[in-house]
């Protein structure tokens, strides 16, 4: 998918980001995801393995971070929710507990505000893991490139920088 438009004689084209990085790649220790399933796999930050037991790595972080277990829907591709609360079509089959968001007490001091930030964390996931990743480039009359931004999750996100970011330019 891509959209193509003009403003004020600069084209911004939005295309679909095809080497997107995912959200594990920040490195994130104040807000991350641990999950273990067989289609889809995330160890925590700084590990390339999940323990044996999830316990363990709750157990490791519950004094610092607010725990969230978390849940998918693992049908023709991966949707993430905190358990209980995705809306799946088929809970009985295709719906997995497979792990726990953990947020950061330091960063959120309420659980109500850590939950928010979860929720935020998994809709990042969800992005990602849908393919709602993208790359959007400027240019000129000429045809020639003017500016260029790539990783920006969610389509409408996508224009709305796009779009500043020509306004930007045209000013300049």
């Amino acid at each position: 998918m891509s959209e193509t438009f003009a403003i004020n004689g600069l084209t911004v084209r939005i295309e679909q980001e095809e080497d997107a990085q995912s959200p594990r790649e920040d490195g994130d220790t104040g807000l991350f995801l641990v999950a273990n399933h067989r289609d889809f796999y995330v160890p925590e930050p700084g590990e390339k393995r999940i323990p044996e037991s999830a316990n363990e790595v709750v157990d490791k972080y519950t004094k610092t971070h607010w725990v969230f277990p978390l849940e998918a829907y693992i049908h023709s591709g991966v949707r993430l929710a905190l358990s209980g609360e995705g809306n799946f079509p088929d809970r009985q089959w295709d719906v997995s507990q497979l792990g726990f968001v953990f947020a950061a007490k330091s960063e959120w001091r309420l659980n109500k505000s850590a939950r928010k930030a979860a929720l935020a964390l998994i809709e990042t996931w969800n992005m990602y893991l849908g393919g709602d990743v993208w790359y959007w480039t400027l240019t000129d009359s000429e045809g020639k490139m003017v500016e260029s931004c790539g990783g920006t999750y969610g389509f409408e996100e996508a224009k709305k920088d796009a779009t500043a970011a020509a306004k930007h330019y045209l000013k300049a």
